[in-house]
């Protein structure tokens, strides 16, 4: 294995959500209404995501750090592919992609979160499917499910 590839996935596994990331004031007991008012002002920032801090923000990842995807081997590529979908699960977030989409394209998407804004959900999960539902300048080109 690559000694950079190694390092890159040391720092992909440091980034993933630190255990205690919503532990701001959990020492006091929240009431009912307390959870459904955070809960609600989740929401409200879901509905104005573009002002949220990009994913980069939350895990310390770069894009930069990332060697173009024709530097791995197959199962490199894999490996790291696989590690960055844990990372982001580790932070409420998920990737929805067609079986079939080349590894090279599910890297370069994965890579495209680090500078979209994110909502990190104490009460839920934000997933990343890259289909607008319309087949013109979507991003999974003929792998959409929106051809069929």
């Amino acid at each position: 294995m690559k000694r950079y590839l190694q390092h890159l996935l040391k720092d992909i596994r440091s980034a993933h959500r630190p255990e205690n990331y919503f532990e701001k004031e959990k020492h006091s007991a929240k009431s009912d209404e307390d959870e459904l008012k955070e809960h609600f002002a989740e929401v409200d920032r879901f509905l104005n995501l573009e002002a949220e801090p990009t994913f980069s923000n939350y895990c310390g990842l770069e894009k930069e750090i990332f060697p173009p995807s024709d530097y791995y081997g197959l199962d490199e590529l894999q490996q790291v592919n696989f590690e960055f979908r844990q990372m982001l699960k580790s932070w409420n977030l998920g990737i929805d992609l067609p079986k079939n989409l080349p590894k090279e394209r599910v890297y370069d998407l994965m890579l495209g979160i680090l500078d979209h804004p994110v909502l990190i959900s104490e009460y839920g999960f934000f997933h990343f499917d890259f289909c607008t539902g319309n087949p013109e300048g979507c991003e999974l080109d003929e792998y959409c499910s929106c051809l069929e």
